[in-house]
């Protein structure tokens, strides 16, 4: 259960406009229903509700949204919406929703105490992964993913949305026991991102009910507020005029309603009508001006905003205006990130969103993150670049470019089809903001018609729309130790108005310098060796002895995933040059690909983005690409680039040296940098880790030096196993491979691995040097093993039996934790297997807590796991097993896995044979010998101002 998470994201969602290019039907969009579009539109129409999904209220007011799908097969996905979260609570109740949300799991009329939990588990659903709940400003949501579409399993889950709707009981016990668990919760949201969002957050929506409503709560009224009015604010909200609930899936839309009338339908509605609750946030005309800093940040940036009303509005004229904002949108982040590269001197980074605050409002926002604390400078940048695209707008050029650009995306998403999982989120969002959710064979019309006949003057025009709100903010964020005064607001709007009067020069780019090199190598033989039927792959012989494996999946159509691996890595190198080498394939990645810049890259591919980065991990290397099937051949291009040359540009060896210069100072160090940075020390004793950089070589590093780093260790070793799956023929990839994979020049580099084996102090380590006011706990095990995959695997299953058990002890018994995780595991290449508990909770409960754990991994390690638990795990894991191999990204993960083993896929099915074949015994006897073998060494970092 979480809270203030989810937020920013419903901010964002909740907005009648298409804001995601990437995705562009969005969730949020609106649109007509199913008829052809005609060669001329009334833009005065209506857009109408997505055909797709049965909407209707039963007679009591409580509103349903029924979705028939079945992709994936017998999946049910469930959301109770209740429109109540924070901004609804009165001033003595802040953080009740909240508190509501987490009683409903905490005991109701039909099952007490933690039964739901239990008896949901049982049913095959995961707690906190299916079965989870969020509470917002606006609304709180329940969410349960059901691992069938039998019909027990939904009388199940309606009995238990039926007791939530109106039987949750207030008992003082449970309420005082879940005190402890929220305010564990409240206690690890802190940090300083958190505090600089929320100081942001009063600044922007000063004057508004949002700035005293956050959701999670304060910590007095937590602890102190009585079960009466955690029950007044149930009873008052939680009524069925004021919920919905969403069922998408693999089912029967009339049996659906049917049982929802029969599970839901019986409570009456109160015949008082709803209170109405104040969204709103002031706007004022003008400027102003304002600073934050917060200790532990320290990256100086500045943010323009522009804020308007939000008007609601479902006409086909509104779409229309949206997708020429969208194109806008689009242009202007393409053009900052060009206008960045001009101003490196001042601007790391520039990008533009809008999003809105609260429910009623709008904010447009410039974002630019600084080199140095110039925010003067960077402010005069920024406006000049607004004046010059207000004067001169985008050129028809760059319009046609982006709208040819979208005219892709709808062909290609035309015919996807939806996950039952997206829909179920896009009809949550639906019910919990009120908004229509589009019908994807209308968009597809629309988006078609649109695109056909919006102008040059739309799309400026809708640029000019951005920045014509009258209300507007100029935001500095600052390092708390280098805080100047904020901007004066005459000063600010001197400039803009000076600025926007003045005459500007026309942007220009160079678009023929923006080109790939010529990239056409001899080409060689491809010959096929082998074909695995049952899991329809292909291996190839390659004229250059390389190895391809190749699976065709039109999982996500048009689509292709890439990727050439060897052995090598960090562990097969010096140790001296381990940081050198991490730093050299950040960087070289930063710069671009090849001798072609970031910049130019991005404009190439501006159309149809393509992905090529370079891997090195502990025991192999290579590279991960990611195209469109069109595109594939040019992603092929830029591995022949990557490989040829590994410039390092001076802005992104600047950036990285300025930055580790401050973590040198203790500028970024916090206490919690510091603590992981010794536990790993204490852990891995003189063996390089990512936490043992401090930051002492960045300035002795330079460009060629560490380009040559990049071509000796990763360049330099190019004897490749290929593994290709996606939506492409094996014609196009045998044409494709013979050209640019079969042309590699092969170099092969033996390399001696040295062992990483980590130590496990017998002294506790504890430190108070934390600024938050909670203890960081974390334990370590450690047990010397030879890996084998279905030890590997029991080993993993394992960590999360007992992550289970201390749950129910540390959470649930004790109210001493929020959360609770435990991972056991062991790498292919480790001598060692390995487990990590970890918990946050108050700095007087260490011991005890500690203690207690020790306690239960005791305790597992002499009854073995639980057999109930271990069955509801098989069935949760057989059912994530079967979706991680349907995916091309977790098929692509377990062949190459596989091949790095036995160079063959006969491993692909590995951890789906052991699940298969899992019993307690197996189970056991891995889990009882890493707990009674395994060495444990504790770790603790406390607040500062904790007695030694």
């Amino acid at each position: 259960m979480y809270s203030n998470s989810i937020v920013q994201i419903f901010m964002k969602i909740n907005k009648l406009l298409i804001l995601t290019s990437g995705v562009f039907l969005s969730a949020c969009q609106v649109l007509a229903p199913n008829k052809t579009v005609e060669s001329s539109l009334d833009l005065t129409q209506a857009l109408t509700f997505d055909r797709r999904a049965d909407v209707g209220q039963l007679e009591n007011g409580l509103s349903y949204y029924i979705a028939e799908n079945t992709n994936p097969e017998s999946r049910v996905y469930v959301r109770l919406v209740v429109n109540a979260g924070s901004m609804n609570e009165e001033d003595d109740q802040r953080g009740v929703a909240h508190i509501v949300e987490h009683m409903a799991f905490n005991g109701t009329k039909h099952y007490p105490a933690n039964e739901v939990i239990k008896v949901l588990e049982e049913a095959g659903m995961k707690f906190g992964v299916d079965i989870n709940a969020f509470t917002d400003f606006e609304n709180t949501v329940y969410t349960l993913n059901l691992p069938n579409n039998n019909p027990e399993t939904l009388e199940l889950v309606m009995d238990v949305v039926s007791d939530w709707a109106s039987n949750v009981t207030m008992l003082k016990g449970d309420l005082d026991a879940e005190r402890g668990i929220v305010l564990e919760e409240w206690r690890a949201r802190l940090g300083p991102m958190l505090r600089l969002g929320d100081k942001k957050s009063a600044i922007e929506m000063a004057g508004s009910r949002y700035v005293t409503r956050d959701p999670i709560g304060d910590p007095y009224t937590i602890q102190h507020v009585s079960k009466y009015r955690v029950a007044d604010f149930y009873n008052k909200w939680y009524r069925p005029d004021n919920m919905s609930i969403v069922i998408v899936g693999d089912v029967n839309t009339e049996q659906m309603k049917q049982l929802i009338s029969r599970k839901l339908g019986h409570d009456r509605t109160p015949d008082t009508p709803l209170e109405k609750v104040d969204y709103s946030i002031p706007l004022i005309d003008g400027w102003r001006s304002d600073t934050v800093s917060e200790e532990g940040y320290s990256s100086p940036s500045v943010e323009v905003s522009f804020f308007s009303e939000f008007k609601p509005d479902l006409s086909y004229a509104r779409y229309q205006d949206d997708l020429a904002h969208q194109i806008a949108t689009r242009l202007l982040n393409v053009r900052l990130q060009r206008w960045e590269q001009d101003e490196d001197n001042v601007v790391n980074a520039a990008n533009f969103y809008s999003s809105n605050v609260g429910r009623e409002t709008t904010q447009a926002v410039f974002s630019l993150q600084l080199v140095d604390g110039d925010y003067e400078q960077a402010t005069q940048g920024l406006f000049k670049f607004v004046s010059q695209l207000a004067q001169h707008g985008f050129s028809e050029q760059e319009i046609n470019g982006e709208i040819s650009r979208l005219k892709g995306v709808i062909e290609r998403g035309k015919d996807k089809k939806d996950y039952s999982i997206d829909l179920a989120g896009d009809l949550m969002v639906s019910a919990a903001s009120g908004q229509t959710l589009i019908d994807k064979e209308q968009a597809y019309q629309l988006n078609k018609y649109f695109l056909e006949r919006i102008t040059p003057q739309q799309v400026n025009d809708a640029f000019k729309q951005i920045i014509a709100p009258k209300s507007r903010l100029i935001l500095l964020t600052q390092p708390s130790d280098k805080r100047k005064p904020k901007l004066d607001e005459k000063w600010v709007e001197g400039v803009w108005q000076t600025t926007m009067q003045e005459q500007q020069p026309p942007w220009f780019i160079d678009a023929s310098q923006a080109v790939l090199p010529v990239v056409d190598p001899k080409v060689g033989s491809v010959k096929q060796e082998r074909k695995w039927a049952e899991h329809r792959i292909t291996e190839y012989r390659l004229s250059n002895r390389s190895k391809l494996v190749y699976r065709y999946s039109d999982s996500n159509p048009g689509q292709v995933h890439f990727k050439a691996l060897t052995a090598g890595g960090t562990r097969s190198i010096p140790q001296q040059d381990y940081h050198a080498l991490k730093t050299a394939v950040s960087l070289v990645d930063d710069t671009g690909v090849g001798v072609v810049p970031q910049a130019d890259i991005q404009t190439i591919f501006r159309g149809n983005p393509v992905v090529m980065s370079t891997l090195v991990d502990e025991y192999q290397q290579g590279f991960s690409g990611w195209a469109k099937t069109e595109s594939f051949e040019k992603m092929l291009k830029l591995f022949h680039l990557k490989l040829a040359a590994s410039p390092i540009s001076e802005k992104s060896l600047k950036e990285y040296q300025v930055e580790m210069a401050q973590k040198l100072s203790g500028a970024r160090f916090d206490g919690a940098d510091r603590f992981v940075r010794k536990v790993s020390e204490l852990r891995f004793p003189d063996i390089p880790t990512v936490y043992s950089d401090n930051g002492e070589r960045a300035a002795s590093y330079t460009a060629q030096g560490l380009s040559e780093v990049y071509q000796k260790y990763v360049a330099g070793k190019t004897d490749y196993t290929y593994f290709v799956v996606g939506d492409i023929s094996a014609a196009q990839i045998e044409s494709l491979a013979a050209r640019y994979l079969a042309s590699i020049k092969v170099k092969e580099v033996s390399r001696e691995y040295y062992e990483v084996k980590a130590s496990s102090p017998k002294v506790r380590y504890s430190t108070p040097d934390s600024k938050e006011p909670r203890a960081e706990v974390e334990i370590y095990l450690t047990q010397d093993s030879q890996w084998r995959p279905d030890n590997a695997y029991y080993l993993e299953l394992s960590g999360e039996l007992v992550q289970e058990q201390l749950r129910l002890k540390l959470r649930e018994q004790a109210s001493g934790v929020y959360g609770v995780a435990s991972w056991f595991w062991q790498d292919v290449h480790s001598p060692q297997a390995e487990g990590r508990i970890l918990f946050t909770c108050a700095p007087e409960r260490v011991d005890e807590l500690i203690s207690l754990t020790h306690s239960v991994l005791s305790s597992v390690a002499e009854t073995g796991a639980d057999e109930q638990v271990l069955e509801n795990k098989l069935l949760q894991r057989d059912d994530q097993i079967d979706r991680y191999l349907r995916s091309d990204l977790g098929m692509l993960n377990a062949m190459e896995q596989s091949y790095l083993l036995t160079d063959s896929p006969r491993l692909i099915q590995a951890q789906r044979r052991a699940n298969s074949e899992a019993s307690k015994q197996k189970v056991d006897a891995i889990m009882r010998q890493f707990l009674n073998q395994a060495t444990r060494f504790e770790a603790v970092l406390l607040p500062e101002n904790t007695a030694k």
